[in-house]
């Protein structure tokens, strides 16, 4: 067999193994064989008792899944994974539940209508939105770090905006024991930010602004005559057209003290490791809000300057998935 029919097998078979492991989790976790491992490793006859499955079709099942980060087998026991054990119940899904309208979208261009219009005290969107959040504390402790908080950086008076969990801005206060951070948001997301914030015990440095609305945030009472040493906008910008980005950069940058700083976190191309995970987040981005794209950093930093900031840097922040970037922008 020559070099080319040899990569061309070994192609395919990679590709039917691909396709085999997403059917045996989808089967693993409508069977319950998920969460029957949770409270502890069984063997295949007592999980099949338990789920009331054949037996040897089980155990076949199971060895495939052994091929995932999901299940692992240790004698003739089988145990979930550390990773399977911190993946919420709800997330197991993997996405199905859009993911089945990916060929509709293609045809259409359509986003899913449910997602625009979506409930935000609706229980499975909060679910959600903390499956989706925990995934993000990698990238929020390199943003620290890239900032050198609580060294070069230190003592700030901080803002984040649209704070969602606060993943990011109580992970940037934790870092700077010298800081004092005020959190945007509307109610749903801030009772989610106290949540994460008393975890960590910082409920002494940390003010709550509510607001429904980003869009006029200049205008909100408390926010009249403050000014900020770092203002932090993450995980935001993916769902606001360039036009929303502008007029909100020409906001924030009258929240700003002279000579301090904007700091943004968002999904931006560049890191080669990170090419799957971002084309497969712009594709689901898209899939599930019309909202929805994916800003070249390049063009930031034209409306950043039209927006009055200056000395605007970019960095990728090299952790898992390896999609998130930071761009800092100084008002002079």
């Amino acid at each position: 067999m020559s070099t080319a029919q040899q990569k061309t097998l070994e192609d395919f078979i990679s590709l039917h193994e691909r396709n085999a492991l997403t059917h045996a989790i989808r089967a693993a976790i409508d069977l319950g064989v998920i969460e029957a491992l949770r409270n502890g490793q069984k063997t295949a006859v007592q999980l099949a008792k338990e789920l009331d499955v054949f037996p040897d079709a089980l155990e076949r099942l199971l060895n495939v899944v052994r091929g995932t980060e999901l299940i692992e087998k240790y004698g003739d026991d089988y145990a979930l994974s550390a990773i399977a054990r911190l993946i919420p119940a709800k997330y197991l899904d993997f996405g199905d539940q859009h993911w089945q309208h990916l060929a509709f979208h293609v045809k259409t261009g359509a986003p899913l209508p449910i997602c625009d219009e979506i409930d935000l005290t609706d229980l499975d969107h909060k679910v959600n939105k903390a499956s989706e959040e925990w995934m993000q504390t990698p990238a929020a402790l390199a943003t620290a770090q890239v900032l050198d908080l609580g060294k070069s950086r230190r003592g700030l008076r901080i803002l984040e905006v649209g704070c969602g969990s606060a993943v990011f801005g109580a992970t940037l206060a934790h870092s700077d024991p010298d800081s004092v951070i005020s959190l945007i948001d509307d109610e749903v997301n801030l009772n989610r930010a106290k949540t994460t914030v008393e975890s960590i015990g910082l409920e002494h440095r940390v003010t709550y602004i509510p607001s429904e609305s980003l869009d006029q945030i200049g205008e909100l009472k408390q926010l009249k005559g403050e000014a900020f040493d770092l203002v932090l906008v993450a995980n935001k910008l993916h769902r606001k057209t360039g036009g929303e980005c502008e007029r909100l950069f020409k906001q924030l940058f009258t929240l700003i003290k002279p000579n301090r700083e904007l700091a943004i976190v968002d999904v931006f191309p560049g890191q080669e490791e990170g090419d799957l995970q971002r084309a497969i987040f712009d594709m689901e981005l898209n899939l599930r809000t019309s909202r929805g794209r994916l800003h070249d950093p390049r063009l930031l930093e034209e409306s950043l300057k039209e927006a009055g900031f200056t000395q605007i840097q970019f960095a990728h922040l090299p952790t898992t998935p390896f999609y998130w970037g930071l761009i800092l922008a100084q008002r002079s």
